[in-house]
Formats: structure tokens, sequence, C-alpha cells
């Protein structure tokens, strides 16, 4: 399993989760970030992993490589949520769903990912007081 992540606000995260054909699993990740991961229709990411057991060995590094592009007609998105803090957090944008072809290069085997759930989102989100706290 590989996650990637990367948002103007909150920096770049990913993960990586793997279990090898001997059934020991390997894990690692980073974020937040300032480097992109998706840049210009390219996905380049290179994630640390280690073993998941006692011993937390380094186990080389996952390499994420791959390409993207627009795959559909953004939608509108427009989203109020009352937050118990007395707020509302209003959303408003797009959501674009992307076309992905993209693999990973882990622990000496070389395997393509689906991307099923590839999207790009461009919003804006706001806090507006309620006044009711």
């Amino acid at each position: 399993m590989v996650d990637l992540y990367q948002n103007s606000a909150y920096g770049t995260h990913a993960g990586v989760s793997v279990t090898a054909a001997d059934g020991m699993e390997y894990g690692g990740g980073y974020g937040p970030e300032e480097f992109l991961v998706f840049d210009g229709g390219r996905v380049d990411a290179s994630v640390p992993v280690r073993r998941l057991d006692e011993s937390g060995e380094a186990a080389g590094s996952a390499v994420v490589t791959g390409v993207y592009a627009t795959a559909g007609a953004p939608e509108r998105v427009h989203e109020v949520i009352e937050d118990p803090a007395g707020t509302y957090v209003v959303t408003h944008g797009t959501n674009t769903p992307l076309a992905a072809d993209v693999g990973v290069d882990v622990l000496g085997t070389t395997v393509p990912l689906s991307c099923s759930t590839s999207f790009a989102f461009d919003l804006r989100v706001w806090r507006i007081d309620t006044g009711s706290r």
C-alpha cells in the first residue's frame, strides 16, 4: 500500500506498507515535508522503509514513480459544516479525477500500483464565527 498526499497548507505526506513473500512486514513514511511528490504530471517519491518488528532494521527505500493526467471535468465542491467550537467551516472549489500510471520499487521488486481513487482538489476553506460561544 502506498499513500501519497500533497497539500499547500499541510505539506506533503507519504506512507508505505509492504508484506514480503516470507510474511515479514515493512513500512515507513514521512510528513509534513516541503517538497512536491506531484509535479507537472509526474509522480516521484522516495520513502525510507524499515522492518516492522522489534529490530526496526532499515530496509532501504520504496521509490514511487509514474505519471498522472486529468481524467474528467472538475466537479464543483461546496460544503458547510457546523464545528462544535462555534464556527462554520465552509469549503468551496473543485475536485478533478485523475488517471495515474504509477509503480513502486521496494525490496528489490517493482510493483504496479492501482490508483482508482486519484484526484486533485482545488479548494478554499474558511471558518466563520457563529457567535454562539
